[in-house]
């Protein structure tokens, strides 16, 4: 009897040979091969080959405090019905340590918006529009404070020139000074405004001159605490009703710069920067008297990062503390000793922050070059932290773009505007804008985070959703952003139109990809500037997309002798055991092996889920008519490759 003994492939422990190894026809017919070892094929009428399709998706149940989208069937959801987390949202996935004390970002944060208030739980909407009010083309720094006398109004000063604008008419103030304005403060009826001469006050049509500050080359005014703080080059003086100014603190650096005064429940805080050093220093108040009285001396009370220094400080409700500086902004809060502990850099901009004023729940910090290369004002939510910690000073804060110039520049000053809920800001060379008492922006675009629920893997993105109000005043455009940035329009909700727009199909992206933004861009009424376009969630239905993995169930010959369809015998006595312990230490591997298919000259990159040996005949005690069949199990894991 004629025969052929194969050498095995590779030895019988350890791994010496790669997984991917192919087998070569030589010789014998060979059916198959798994890792490169070869073997005939047992399939008969009663040992079938099938070939399935595998499970994609796997049981799974919603263990969170409340169900959410992943507790439900057949489609992959992802949606958002509230946006008053503000922007900065890379990825638009559930936190999995969400913090049990706040919302989960992703239900509440979005990527990016322009134009849009989003401070409204459950509905997102155009902002109010702004007006140039005083336009002025030089590279003279604005400075603004809000004020009101009955009508509300603002104090604008740049160059040597104060106005008093109550968003009908600017109207020139004698101020009663001729240089440069340098600094300007209110007590709330009166102005403070200061050159390099004098400080002078005034209510309006005329002033006079009440402290001097002959030969200063910087000037820093505060209202607080009843009094008038004045940073002069680098002392600090205390004022009163009088005019008298005593000197309460020197810098022993002569180049140190101050830029900003604001009082503290029981303090007053002093911001400066020498070189690349900022830091803030509070003045702490005596009340052990019948009038509270400040003590001399400044202690240091924040230090800034190196290389970051401050431009701009704003105390708000005794306890939150808006720091303006050459990298951004960042929020602080005092504790009970009058300190303040700052949080992490929560809005970068590279042009820095030099303008901060509040409202309401509100920050309003200037944008410089911030919005869309155009500058304005962003908004910072004090009530709605977005990350967990212990104090508001570790965490952060939900902001959004706000208000818009249209223009670019440096934005220097920002005020409320007397007491309404309307803000006045100025861009240097531009001038000083107002925001409109009720007409919106003409309109307005928010992008959402890149949704990919949590994987790499390629999706395939099927319908999207879209909630409005049941009348629409204004418009709503649905676009869908891929990851090469293409931009497609999916629909557009017109004016007079609304509800739920369900299920759109999506035409883009063409192929599965890893994610995609949703860009959502709203419309002011045709007939009624006051009114405009509004969202109040939107959907995306989704469904894997990875290539489908196919399940082969292979019934092969493992007998010590075995005859091929030809006829030609293979084997020796022995055999079978050999080969069943490497094909066994193969599967014990659990790596990615090739699998031949050797007569359609196909292979494919499989696991072996799992085998199964079946012998029959009971071997002989010298161990030969060893053998019997092996039931395999193989999953793929790429495309056919033709050899």
């Amino acid at each position: 009897m004629a025969g052929i003994v194969s050498r095995l492939p590779f030895g019988l422990s350890g791994r010496t040979t790669a997984a991917s190894a192919s087998y070569a026809l030589d010789g014998v017919q060979y059916a198959y091969a798994i890792g490169g070892m070869p073997w005939l094929s047992a399939i008969s009428d009663d040992r079938a080959l099938t070939r399935a399709g595998a499970q994609m998706k796997k049981d799974q149940f919603d263990n969170a405090r409340e169900p959410g989208e992943q507790s439900l069937s057949n489609w992959w959801l992802r949606s958002q019905a509230s946006f008053i987390g503000g922007e900065g949202l890379l990825y638009q996935d559930p936190d999995p340590v969400a913090q049990s004390n706040l919302q989960n970002r992703h239900a509440i944060q979005y990527g990016h918006s322009v134009g849009l208030n989003p401070w409204v739980n459950g509905k997102l909407t155009l902002l109010r529009r702004t007006t140039q009010r005083i336009a002025d083309s030089s590279a003279n720094r604005h400075m603004l404070i809000g004020y009101s006398d009955g009508t509300d109004r603002y104090w604008s000063a740049v160059g040597n020139v104060l106005r008093s604008d109550d968003g009908t008419t600017a109207t020139t103030v004698a101020w009663g000074g001729a240089n440069t304005i340098r600094a300007l403060a209110s007590d709330g009826t009166a102005y403070y405004a200061a050159d390099n001469v004098n400080v002078y006050k005034g209510t309006g049509a005329g002033a006079g001159a009440v402290w001097t500050a002959t030969g200063t080359t910087t000037v820093c005014l505060g209202w607080a605490k009843g009094r008038i703080m004045i940073g002069l080059d680098n002392k600090i003086y205390e004022t009163d009703a009088s005019g008298t100014k005593t000197l309460k603190f020197t810098h022993l650096n002569s180049s140190w710069t101050w830029t900003a005064i604001a009082e503290g429940t029981n303090a007053i805080y002093a911001a400066g920067y020498a070189g690349s050093q900022g830091a803030i220093y509070k003045f702490v108040l005596d009340s052990s008297g019948n009038v509270p009285t400040l003590a001399s001396g400044g202690i240091q009370t924040a230090q800034l990062p190196l290389g970051e220094v401050v431009y701009a400080l704003t105390t708000y409700l005794g306890t939150f503390v808006g720091l303006g500086t050459n990298r951004g902004f960042r929020v602080g809060e005092i504790d009970g000793n009058g300190d303040i502990a700052y949080g992490p850099l929560l809005i970068s901009n590279s042009s820095g922050c030099k303008a901060i004023a509040a409202y309401d729940r509100f920050f309003f910090v200037g944008a410089s070059n911030g919005i869309d290369g155009k500058s304005g004002l962003y908004r910072v939510d004090l009530g709605q932290p977005v990350q967990d910690s212990s104090s508001a000073a570790g965490g952060r804060f939900a902001y959004a773009t706000d208000l818009q110039s249209g223009a670019t520049g440096e934005v220097c000053a920002v005020t409320n505007f007397g007491s309404s809920d309307r803000m006045a800001f100025a861009v240097v060379g531009q001038g000083a804008y107002l925001e409109h008492a009720s007409d919106k922006e003409a309109t307005g675009y928010l992008t959402t985070g890149r949704v990919r629920y949590g994987t790499l893997e390629p999706k395939i993105f099927k319908f999207v959703s879209v909630k409005t109000p049941s009348v629409l005043m204004g418009s709503v455009g649905v676009s869908v952003i891929d990851p090469g940035g293409a931009e497609v329009s999916v629909l557009t909700v017109s004016q007079g139109a609304g509800a739920v727009i369900e299920n759109v199909s999506l035409a883009s992206p063409a192929t599965a990809v890893e994610w995609v933004q949703l860009k959502l861009t709203l419309g002011r009424s045709a007939t009624d500037a006051t009114q405009g376009g509004e969202v109040n969630g939107w959907q995306l239905k989704t469904m894997p997309g990875s290539t489908r993995q196919r399940v082969f169930t292979i019934p092969l010959l493992c007998f010590d002798k075995e005859k091929t369809a030809s006829g030609q015998m293979v084997g020796t006595e022995g055999r079978s055991l050999a080969r069943l312990q490497a094909f066994e230490q193969i599967f014990a591997r659990g790596d990615a092996v090739t699998f031949q298919d050797l007569r359609a000259d196909q292979s494919y990159l499989v696991v072996i889920d799992d085998y199964r040996y079946e012998q029959r005949a009971q071997p002989a005690a010298n161990g030969s008519n060893m053998g019997g069949i092996l039931w395999v199990e193989l999953r793929t894991i790429n495309d056919v490759v033709t050899s």
